[in-house]
């Protein structure tokens, strides 16, 4: 008797969680992601950015509020040194470690820039004894700063600190629907240092992802889950081609004069040092860091790939899966209109922010309408979709080799 009231139970449990896949309530809606959910841009996570990333613009359309952890820009206690992709070489940016007014209990966007798959299930806030009290922001530390102030905030103020994981904050909210924006960083990492041993294994990742979407069926929460991008489409990599317009020199004289071979992608380093090289400021070679060989990028590409067929394999049939690999891919190659401008994924092509990782306002508001026709298709909701903003006038266009070094607009050494 015990053994069928069981299963029957199960049974009907599997039944719950299966039709809550095919509605969508947005009452209370969870983000779980990385830097691109989160808002992260211009080189740090600020509160004017946060404000525009696609969570909080879809929130109206919805109907829901999708609180955000913001953080001020400014205040003496806990400045950081930002993300630095290239030390030395790129504008030095503060990260703020405090967070912003007005300050939520509970914050409904729980994305952390610069998170793995595996620290969503892992990774808590950790607090240090500073010598005279507990400090909750961590100098030079950005992954753990953030940790701290977005899944930490005022439950870590309390007599016993409560210290949550992404996946925990998150089935604690008990929310109706949970967006899963993740294992962008397990990819990212590889890309910026040219390392492919910093790739999260596939197998890792597989049995990440299963055990994530295992523990939050349970919550009965619609969950919408995003394949993973790939960072060679972001505008940090230029191709060839790309480089040599910016240079205003033909691909094959590019490729001759700096010995890159087929497929070579350079670096937002690589855009600089080619234009000190050609206009006889630098000596060749180009450095290390200048260059993603062709080889390199194809093993990233093909792992995302891996960790792409690890996500549907995990959704299965009932769980939705918004495509933000193509979409971004998409925006690399084809770029979308916004008013009479095209705007695309290129090197200051209007969609990515400064830091050329993170989308800027425009492409926060883009990649919203995506993922708001794409709840609409496949729940059947009619939720309008958001203004886009028209791209910041680039800093630079397309040059002839007489024109100042790409070097003045990234603010590196002269």
């Amino acid at each position: 008797m015990r053994r069928a009231i069981l299963t029957t139970a199960a049974a009907l449990a599997s039944v719950f969680c299966a039709a809550s896949q095919n509605t969508f309530d947005p009452t209370s809606v969870v983000v779980m992601g990385g830097g691109i959910s989160a808002g992260y841009a211009d080189f740090h996570l600020v509160r004017p950015n946060q404000v525009n990333s696609w969570p909080a613009l879809v929130a109206g359309p919805m109907g829901t509020v999708i609180s955000l952890p913001t953080y001020r820009d400014d205040g003496q206690a806990g400045v950081l040194n930002a993300f630095q992709p290239l030390p030395g070489l790129l504008p030095q940016v503060s990260q703020g470690g405090e967070r912003a007014l007005p300050f939520p209990i509970f914050a409904m966007n729980l994305s952390v820039p610069f998170l793995k798959l595996a620290d969503s299930l892992r990774l808590r806030p950790l607090l240090r004894y500073d010598g005279s009290k507990l400090s909750a922001t961590i100098e030079h530390d950005l992954l753990d700063t953030f940790v701290v102030g977005i899944l930490g905030g005022p439950l870590i103020s309390l007599p016993a600190p409560v210290l949550l994981t992404q996946s925990e904050y998150a089935r604690m909210m008990a929310p109706t629907a949970i967006f899963v924006e993740l294992g962008s960083q397990d990819a990212l990492d590889a890309a910026l240092s040219g390392d492919t041993g910093r790739l999260t294994p596939v197998s890792s990742f597989t049995s990440d992802y299963s055990t994530l979407l295992q523990g939050l069926l349970p919550s009965n929460a619609t969950l919408v889950v995003m394949t993973v991008p790939d960072p060679t489409d972001t505008a940090y990599f230029s191709t060839v081609a790309e480089a040599a317009a910016l240079q205003g020199v033909s691909a094959a004289d590019l490729a001759q004069r700096l010995n890159l071979q087929s497929g070579d992608l350079l670096t937002l380093a690589g855009l600089v040092e080619s234009g000190e090289i050609l206009r006889g400021r630098r000596k060749a070679p180009l450095s290390a860091d200048a260059v993603l060989p062709a080889a390199t990028a194809a093993t990233i590409r093909s792992t995302v790939t891996q960790y792409n067929s690890a996500i549907r394999n995990a959704a299965g049939t009932s769980i939705k899966v918004f495509d933000l690999y193509t979409f971004l891919h998409n925006i690399r190659t084809a770029g979308a209109a916004v008013g009479s401008v095209r705007v695309t994924g290129a090197f200051n092509g209007g969609f990515y922010s400064t830091d050329q990782l993170f989308p800027n306002a425009t492409g926060q508001a883009l990649l919203a309408n995506a993922i708001l026709q794409f709840v609409n298709s496949s729940y059947g909701t009619k939720y309008p979709a958001v203004s886009v903003p028209g791209p910041p006038d680039p800093a630079i266009g397309p040059r002839s080799s007489e024109n100042a070094s790409l070097i003045t607009f990234l603010g590196g050494r002269q």
